[in-house]
């Protein structure tokens, strides 16, 4: 990351939630040279192109009018946007960024996957995934949550339970609800897919096989089998999208 703010090279931080994004870009917008500002897209747009516009030094701005306001700040000088939760963009929001991102650098950070949208903002510039923190470092990040917090949570539930996500880890410290989600951090996924695609493969062999050779039944359990396979996929999709 370091290289790249001090290239002035634009970047997207990613990961999952808790891991610790908007903390990366903070230190990012701390270590960058020129002006700069920072922004979330989870507040209100007007509420954001004014902090722009005062990042830029226009005076005013609180009577404009949206339009008048996006005019504005695209003639005023250039600043350097950081850009948090960016999987809550709205696409308004999305429009006047592809309009920026031409004229000033913007660094990102937010959960993927992001909307269609976001692509043309999202072209040329370098992924930087945020990992969890691995096992042996896991109870270091604990006694420190203990140390700042007080909690009389043990040492090690914490360096257990959080899997590695400092968000979780400060929240369970800080005694607030931790959502519990199948969310696994990196090693401990279970890919099924090669699994899904043998047993589709096979289901559809076994009703081809049933027609080829005159079997009834067999053919009608291939159909069945197939059924049951487009509603596992339709089934799996779902709780993925949840």
């Amino acid at each position: 990351i370091l290289p790249r703010i001090k290239r002035k090279k634009p970047f997207i931080v990613t990961g999952q939630r808790g891991i610790g994004k908007s903390s990366v870009l903070r230190w990012a917008q701390e270590q960058y040279e020129g002006e700069k500002v920072h922004v979330s897209c989870r507040t209100a747009y007007g509420h954001m192109l004014k902090e722009i516009a005062k990042a830029q030094g226009l005076e005013g701005t609180s009577r404009m009018k949206l339009a008048e306001l996006e005019k504005q700040i695209m003639k005023g000088p250039k600043v350097a946007l950081f850009l948090d939760d960016l999987d809550r963009a709205t696409p308004k929001l999305i429009g006047f960024l592809v309009a920026v991102d031409e004229r000033w650098p913007v660094y990102m950070a937010g959960v993927e996957p992001f909307r269609e949208e976001l692509k043309r903002l999202l072209w040329g510039k370098q992924k930087i995934r945020l990992k969890p923190i691995v096992r042996e470092s896991r109870t270091k990040l604990a006694e420190l949550c203990v140390e700042q917090t007080g909690t009389t949570v043990p040492v090690s539930t914490l360096a257990n339970q959080s899997r590695g996500i400092p968000g979780r880890t400060w929240a369970m410290a800080r005694g607030e609800y931790v959502r519990e989600d199948s969310e696994r951090v990196e090693g401990e996924e279970i890919n099924i897919a090669p699994v899904l695609l043998i047993f589709v493969a096979g289901i559809m062999a076994l009703r081809y096989i049933g027609m080829g050779i005159g079997e009834r039944d067999i053919y009608m359990l291939g159909g069945i089998g197939m059924g049951a396979a487009v509603f596992l996929r339709y089934f799996i999709f779902s709780l993925m999208r949840k």
